[in-house]
């Protein structure tokens, strides 16, 4: 006798690409999003941890407009940043964090909006 709820049709088939899919591009933005950024030059991690760093200082600068620090650059040297360049720095590593967040929403649009697995192959970061 055929057990039927263990069959696995071409809908489900497909809709475990597209989960498969949606995986693939959330592991490609996670690894985009903390690669790093170059400032003026300057290497800026932007792993989860130095955001909320970054985060901190920025708002430091904010209260205190005299404000300065130095910070360590991805390469691991030191640069003196003034209020004002710690918050250039924390605008520029937030727009890209969320570039990277912008772009995988596209994605899972076009994720949702495929019909067909080729549809879905074709889809990349």
């Amino acid at each position: 006798m055929i057990d039927w709820t263990k069959v696995i049709t071409v809908e489900d088939k497909f809709a475990k690409a597209k989960e498969a899919k949606k995986a693939e591009i959330a592991q490609a933005r996670y690894e985009a999003e903390i690669s790093g950024v170059t400032i003026n030059g300057v290497l800026i991690k932007t792993d989860r941890e130095t955001q909320a760093v970054l985060t901190a200082a920025c708002l430091q600068a904010y209260i205190d407009s005299g404000y300065s620090l130095n910070w360590k650059t991805g390469d691991g040297t030191f640069v003196s940043l003034l209020a004002e360049k710690i918050m250039a720095f924390g605008t520029a590593v937030r727009a890209h964090v969320q570039s990277c967040f912008d772009r995988e929403a596209e994605l899972l649009l076009l994720i949702e909006a495929a019909t067909t697995h080729e549809e879905i192959d074709l889809i990349a970061w």
